[in-house]
């Protein structure tokens, strides 16, 4: 059997720096959370995908087939995921319980904003602001699961995407015998 222990390195490095991205933001100013930043949060994971995926692949001597690379890769995702979603759960919940509202007040005021730019009528704007007011920001448990569930399923996606890309053979590493 073989051992997973890089991509579950991989995945960890990536869930650390996601959380600490995030943390950053937060520190910074916590209404930059309610902005897009937070989804640059991604991009050091699917760095680390790549980066672990062909880091494995040089361990192993090359990719038997496209499923050991598409499990080495969604390893990585699943842990970083898993963890900078378990953070975000602990962040809104424990650390910071007032985060939710503030975001809340900050999205709506981004949406109005945009929406005035826009010109959206008055009706629409009204329409739309009562529904972002009636949502509830603060994570539940189901809200948690189903958290954790997108992000596997986003997570499978990107995973087989760059196991494409990572399983393709590298001439300059011999292949390993099987032991």
């Amino acid at each position: 059997m073989k051992s997973y222990n890089t991509p579950i390195k991989y995945g960890l490095m990536a869930g650390i720096i996601m959380i600490a991205f995030l943390l950053l933001l937060y520190i910074i100013s916590a209404e930059k959370l309610a902005s897009f930043l937070p989804m640059l949060a991604y991009l050091p994971l699917v760095f680390l995908m790549i980066w672990g995926g062909i880091t494995y692949r040089k361990e192993l001597g090359n990719y038997k087939n496209f499923g050991q690379a598409f499990v080495a890769v969604l390893i990585i995702s699943f842990i970083a995921t898993f963890l900078f979603d378990t953070f975000g759960y602990l962040l809104y919940k424990v650390i910071d319980p007032d985060l939710p509202e503030l975001i809340k007040k900050k999205a709506i005021e981004n949406a109005t904003a945009m929406m005035e730019k826009f010109g959206t009528p008055d009706d629409k704007l009204d329409e739309a602001i009562q529904r972002m007011q009636d949502q509830d920001y603060i994570p539940t448990f189901k809200s948690q699961m189903i958290r954790y569930g997108t992000s596997l399923l986003i997570g499978s996606i990107f995973s087989a995407l760059i196991a494409l890309f990572v399983n393709r053979p590298d001439p300059t590493i011999p292949p390993k015998a099987e032991a």
